[in-house]
């Protein structure tokens, strides 16, 4: 039956998908290091037919590029995906996994995801080009202009990150003012008692429209469609901009505060669980309600660039963050028996970070022959430091909560007053990095070839004065050709070596808060990209190594461990475009190998994963909006528990209308229409999440 079920899904994935022939719009990283058209964004421009996804992209610091030309594989959703496909339960990443390397990676409060089975922190996200600027919970996305993936190690076509994602690349474009302006008021019930307001105005202003600013604000309130969960949210956002024929600048700053009460987590297993149990109803959580997380963020991003003549300019980036988790009382299940039965720890780990980063360099091009030359030559710096408590009050002295629960019976443990507990230092840290890129064209640009080598130091001073220190030089190779106007094919060879990995709060590890040895990342690709009438399609085989972290049990207690090698090989195929004019269509399929070097299965990595979204428009004022996302089976606990494969539907419709002569659109979605319960792994861990149960969302939103 579970055979029956995987290749149904698979088979609906490809048949609504090859209805053209497609496959996938790959558009790239926008960085902002050396492209001085890529600070303003103009609403929908530049956009490949259906409107989900890029056409115009940037491949980190090389710049601005045809997608065609771009000689890996790299995809950039838009607006207009993020506005239908971002959902309460998953935020941000229900538009990220519309790209099929990404999948989400853990329940509702964080929002990791894994790219082709590695898994990426939003710690490692970039802002505007610029890295480490994000939490790691319940983004806020109302600024979000578009998002862009580079899949696989990118290190040497990026600023150098802190927190390095060997995985690939994520960047997030704010909203900058259009040439047109806007004045939107958006009002959305988003399931439970849940509510949101949120207001979007930006003008450009000056002679030639030189100056622009857009200001974006959100509020989000209310219980949540999970039992005993409750989210409240603050995020504003304020983007100034200017451009001339010889400058453009960018500057964003951004605040949000978050109070998140009763999230969804893990659930691990004990020894005494023989058999993997039934799916618990997704609509409960498993912890105590009161447990909670609560923090602030600040956010500065500064981006210039400036022309000192034809063949050269100059650019600066400057980035701040500030991150104050001063909330901070939670903890995740472990089920002890085959009945369900399970006991929970509450942790008490406050923390805050203060990044600051700064990057300077020089881009031009030269002629050799008739070979063009585009290069660039930077240097970057990040200031970085960390401060953790450990409260031996909750987490093992003799204060320490424990206690004891069903996954199939109402659960009740009596609320406690929220600790106050003030963050010691933990460790800081200084990392320099630089890089040198040549991307070289031939053949009428029908030829392209990128040669990049990058090199960092970092320093890491612990809170006992012991240091951890690493260097590294990476090289990156890129080339593509052009076989014809809609033909492109292209290979690439790209290394990444981290600074080091912490183990992360609140996962049950009981090594949690230490930092792992520095891992080096290796990966090759070859791929090719076929236009077919308005459908860009991308087919990519990839192979990536990289030093294995992983869960180990050691004395009856989970710990995270580096052991050998991991290696995931595969392939995908992703598309984007038109299926006729009434309907979009973008998604994707991967099918993932993901091995240690002992030729073991890696926990949580299915086989086979992906996702079609569709929009088809019947008349100019309505639309109808559908998704599927489908994850295959696979096991965890080295083999112990087979986790079944599960196919998951939201369907939606969306009317324009005028209310007064006031353009209003009216969007109603359901998420996981079929209200399926399902177990939810995460490549790299054993432990599961409960799935997102059924979710009604209905909005407004008026452009004023």
């Amino acid at each position: 039956m579970m055979k029956n079920k995987k290749a149904l899904a698979m088979s609906v994935l490809c048949a609504i998908a090859s209805v053209g022939f497609v496959v996938s719009a790959s558009a790239a990283e926008r960085t902002m290091h050396g492209n001085l058209d890529e600070v303003i964004v103009e609403g929908s421009k530049d956009v490949l037919p259906g409107g989900l996804a890029k056409e115009a992209v940037t491949i980190g610091m090389v710049g601005k590029q045809d997608i065609m030309s771009a000689p890996m594989t790299v995809s950039e959703i838009s607006n207009k995906a993020i506005e239908k496909f971002v959902s309460p339960n998953s935020g941000i990443n229900g538009a990220l996994t519309l790209d099929p390397s990404v999948r989400e990676s853990i329940g509702s409060t964080y929002n990791d995801i894994t790219i082709r089975g590695l898994r990426v922190s939003p710690h490692s996200y970039y802002v505007n080009g610029i890295p480490g600027l994000l939490c790691q919970e319940n983004i806020p996305y109302f600024w979000a202009d578009s998002i862009s993936v580079i899949s696989g190690p990118s290190l040497g076509l990026n600023a150098t990150p802190l927190s390095e994602a060997a995985a690939g690349t994520v960047n997030i474009q704010s909203k900058a003012a259009t040439s047109d302006g806007n004045a939107n008021l958006k009002v959305a019930y988003r399931g439970g008692s849940s509510m949101q307001e949120a207001i979007d105005v930006g003008r450009r202003f000056g002679e030639n429209d030189r100056y622009g600013i857009r200001v974006t604000a959100s509020n989000i309130n209310g219980d949540t469609a999970i039992d005993g969960e409750n989210l409240e949210q603050q995020a504003f956002s304020v983007n100034v901009d200017q451009k001339t024929d010889k400058s453009n600048s960018n500057l964003l700053v951004m605040y949000d505060h978050t109070d998140h009460r009763g999230g969804t987590g893990a659930i691990s297993f004990g020894a005494g669980v023989t058999s993997l149990p039934s799916v618990p109803d997704s609509s409960k959580i498993y912890k105590p309600d009161w447990a909670y997380n609560e923090y602030d963020n600040w956010i500065v991003a500064l981006n210039h660039e400036q022309k000192l003549n034809e063949n050269l300019s100059a650019y600066f980036n400057a980035g701040y963050h500030r991150e104050d988790w001063y909330g901070y009382v939670d903890g995740n299940p472990t089920v002890t028996d085959n009945k369900g039965n399970f006991t929970i720890n509450m942790t008490n780990y406050p923390l805050n970070l203060t990044k600051k980063i700064v990057g300077t360099g020089l881009k031009g091009k030269f002629n050799i022959g008739s070979v063009e030359n585009e290069y660039l030559v930077g240097v970057d710096k990040t200031w970085y430091t960390y401060a953790l408590s450990n409260n031996n009050a909750w987490n093992g002295g003799a204060g320490k909560w424990t206690g004891t629960g069903n996954l199939y019976q109402p659960n009740h443990w009596p609320s406690l007053p929220r600790p106050s507990f003030d963050p010691a230092h933990n460790q800081r840290a200084q990392l320099t990095g630089w890089h040198l890129v040549d991307t070289m064209k031939a053949l009428d640009d029908k030829l392209q070839l990128t040669l990049g080598l990058h090199g960092h130091k970092v320093k890491k001073v612990m809170k006992d004065n012991s240091h951890q220190d690493s260097d590294a030089i990476c090289p990156t190779f890129a080339v593509s050709y052009k076989v014809s106007d809609n033909v492109t094919v292209y290979a690439d060879h790209t290394e990444s070596f981290g600074t080091g990995t912490m183990v992360s709060l609140g996962r049950g590890y009981a090594n949690e808060g230490q930092m792992l040895d520095p891992a080096k990342t290796k990966q090759n690709e070859i791929g090719v990209k076929v236009k077919t009438g308005d459908f860009l399609n991308t087919f990519t085989a990839f192979k990536i190594t990289q030093a294995n972290n992983v869960d180990k049990e050691i004395g009856g207690l989970k710990y995270l461990v580096q052991d050998g090698e991991q290696e995931q090989k595969g392939f995908e195929w992703a598309f984007t475009g038109q299926l006729a004019k009434k309907w979009d269509l973008i998604g994707g399929a991967m099918y993932l190998k993901a091995e240690d070097y002992k030729g073991n299965k890696i926990n949580g990595a299915a086989k086979w994963s992906g996702t079609v979204g569709a929009i088809y428009h019947p008349t100019e004022e309505l639309s109808f909006i559908g998704r599927m996302s489908y994850l295959g089976s696979t096991s965890v606990y080295n083999g112990k528990f087979d986790v079944p494969s599960y196919a998951k539907y939201d369907l939606g419709a969306s009317y324009k209308t005028k209310l007064n002569n006031t353009p209003v659109t009216f969007d109603l979605m359901c998420y996981n229409v079929t209200g399926k319960d399902y177990w939810h792994a995460q490549s790299g861990s054993s432990s599961l999440f409960v799935g997102a149960p059924r979710t009604v969302v209905f909005s407004a939103n008026f452009e004023l």
